[in-house]
């Protein structure tokens, strides 16, 4: 058992001495630096701004996670020393997650139920919505419909916001892929 920990130790120190796992660098605007490529530049395309002028909370650190510009972490909280490890002190914080998908909705849809999530519209977004609460009702995702397979699906971790504070964000979301602003 030792060896598979020594292994997975060693595994991720090569990585993070290689580089991976650093993120994307950010402007002077707390934003992933680079040109935009529309909507699925997320970070981009949704400023920092917009969550923070959605729930009135201050947005500290905006991320580009490994897996590619179509998704970014809005942090409410960040730390250097977030997650308490056996192997030391791990950065990290507590993110809002926007997600740029291109893949069926309805599997998606129908996989979640099956599961207990259910699906609800919410007048107070104001384009083609689905507010998804697990089995206790609680609001875990906002997904905002773009047409032909493609939407934003939002949600938080460690307790970043509440579920109806996803919900504003959504609308103010809503409200920029509408207007632009």
């Amino acid at each position: 058992m030792r060896k598979i920990y020594l292994f997975l130790l060693l595994g991720s120190l090569v990585l993070i001495s290689a580089g991976c796992g650093q993120g994307t660098t950010t402007g002077s605007q707390g934003n992933p630096a680079g040109k935009s490529k529309g909507i699925e530049d997320v970070c981009n395309y949704f400023p920092k701004e917009l969550i923070e002028e959605a729930i009135s909370k201050p947005i500290v650190k905006v991320e580009v996670p490994i897996m590619g510009e179509k998704n970014c972490f809005y942090y409410t909280q960040w730390s250097e020393t977030f997650d308490h490890t056996p192997y030391g002190d791990v950065p990290g914080g507590t993110p809002v997650v926007v997600v740029y998908d291109e893949k069926d909705f309805a599997k998606d849809k129908a996989s979640n139920e099956q599961g207990g999530s259910k699906y609800t519209k919410d007048e107070t977004i104001s384009m083609d919505n689905y507010v998804v609460r697990d089995h206790g009702g609680t609001i875990w995702q906002v997904v905002l419909i773009l047409g032909n397979d493609k939407y934003i699906r939002m949600h938080f971790v460690h307790q970043a916001i509440t579920g109806p504070e996803l919900v504003k964000i959504g609308a103010r979301f809503a409200q920029k892929i509408q207007t632009g602003k």
